[in-house]
């Protein structure tokens, strides 16, 4: 399609590279507007926005290399991202998610609420790194990132639903096991079977927690001996009771 989108002597704007950068910007918006929402400060929250990506960005260049390594087979290819790029999903996606995390639990905020405000930001990042992806390798015949970025969106929507409905009954996460499973959806059907499969099964486990499921009522031990001790007595002569 259209991998490069200006190119002036050796300044060259690629079309992924910008869409990734417009992604980052407006899904850091979403994240510091719902994090000051929670009450969390502000310059923590681009901190942790920043240090997300950044181990995001580092995670997807090892996965990358570690999976091509034939390819990059030397420091100088392993470094030298622009003159040959290279970046895994895989590796982006548990990144940044790995830096998140560390630092929801390091700055001691609400964990779920702070993870869904999140999943919100992040949902904005692949939306923009699908057309991205499109536009640099993607073909009109058989669009897939188009279609992923469109089902993308369509989970964003499903989860500002949600969180208009049931955010004031629902146990905070809920909206994060609801997006695990769209997301798993989506790449068991155009990327990855593994990764939505587990996925899938990451959010199925997720909302049987969050719903109560995998939690049942433990029964008295109290009652059940007051119970017997009612059904093994013997009534004598003019007992009435």
């Amino acid at each position: 399609m259209w991998p490069t989108l200006i190119a002036i002597g050796p300044i060259a704007i690629h079309s992924f590279g910008l869409m990734l950068f417009l992604g980052l910007f407006f899904g850091g918006f979403v994240f510091w507007q719902k994090g000051r929402e929670e009450g969390a400060a502000e310059d923590s929250l681009m901190d942790g926005w920043l240090v997300s990506g950044l181990v995001s960005l580092l995670a997807a260049r090892v996965w990358m290399v570690l999976a091509h390594w034939p390819e990059f087979n030397s420091w100088y290819r392993i470094l030298f991202l622009t003159k040959f790029p290279g970046l895994a999903y895989e590796g982006a996606f548990f990144g940044f998610w790995l830096g998140m995390i560390i630092w929801i639990l390091k700055k001691k905020w609400a964990f779920w609420p702070m993870v869904e405000a999140a999943v919100f930001s992040q949902l904005i990042v692949e939306v923009f790194g699908w057309l991205g992806q499109f536009l640099s390798v993607g073909n009109w015949k058989l669009p897939w990132q188009i279609i992923g970025a469109i089902g993308l969106v369509g989970i964003y929507r499903l989860l500002k639903f949600f969180e208009k409905k049931y955010r004031g009954f629902s146990k905070p996460g809920f909206l994060v096991a609801v997006y695990l499973l769209g997301l798993g959806l989506l790449q068991l059907m155009l990327r990855s079977r593994l990764l939505g499969a587990f996925l899938i099964i990451l959010g199925l486990l997720l909302l049987l927690e969050r719903t109560g499921r995998l939690n049942r009522p433990k029964v008295k031990t109290e009652k059940i001996k007051v119970m017997k001790m009612k059904s093994s007595r013997k009534k004598l002569g003019f007992d009435f009771k």
